[in-house]
């Protein structure tokens, strides 16, 4: 509504909610979204572009080749109607289908159903991280104000090593700027540990991230 009022688009990066909760751009009220395919149990290379038809049709093509063309003169060619004048070339077929199996793997399962494991999941990780002593968690501590992503740090363990150790006992967590360095400047974060929670996870991997994360601060000598 904001960015109406001042004649401004809207562009939603939905990597982060497409995957895991309804989305309904039409409701939102979006001109451009977008979303990736692996986060969402599909292939690598691919993903969606979403927009709406008048504002697609005012834009220009930033690639050419072939079945992007309507018609081709000597005098100079006519772009085929969107979204064909933005798929230039041979397309990655193969990544297509796979995106669209997930998408049919994920509405059978409902995305209801996914939000609700995850925040039933999320909000039992919480409860289990704030037990380890000198952990603190970045964001809200209720599963409701969140999603299913944790970003936290550890006392006297840098997160880079956090990880490395984790990783030794078979616990896979991301660590780094997770691709917000403003966000973490702002809260005087030099990075953080992230763990992330999807359809596959269960209570007993978060009883294992715990245990691990235990682990990790008895090796380090943290008390």
């Amino acid at each position: 509504r904001r960015a109406k009022e001042v004649g401004a688009l809207t562009v939603l990066d939905a990597c982060q909610s497409v995957p895991h909760m309804p989305v309904n751009f039409h409701d939102l009220d979006v001109d451009f979204a977008a979303f990736s395919g692996h986060k969402m149990c599909g292939p690598t290379g691919v993903g969606v572009v979403y927009g709406r038809a008048p504002l697609l049709d005012t834009l220009p093509p930033f690639l050419t080749g072939g079945s992007m063309i309507e018609v081709v003169k000597m005098e100079g060619s006519t772009y085929a109607p969107a979204p064909q004048r933005f798929e230039a070339g041979t397309q990655m077929t193969s990544q297509v289908v796979g995106l669209g199996a997930a998408v049919q793997f994920l509405t059978e399962i409902g995305m209801d159903n996914v939000h609700a494991h995850e925040q039933e999941l999320t909000a039992y990780a919480l409860e289990r991280l704030q037990t380890v002593p000198g952990l603190r968690i970045v964001g809200p501590t209720e599963a409701s104000q969140r999603g299913a992503a944790i970003a936290f740090n550890l006392e006297g363990v840098h997160p880079h090593d956090l990880g490395q150790v984790l990783d030794s006992r078979g616990v896979c967590i991301r660590v780094g700027h997770h691709c917000a360095w403003p966000a973490h400047r702002a809260l005087n974060a030099q990075s953080t540990a992230r763990a992330s929670f999807y359809i596959y996870n269960t209570r007993a991997e978060v009883d294992a991230l715990v245990d691990a994360i235990n682990h990790a601060r008895d090796f380090f000598g943290v008390n």
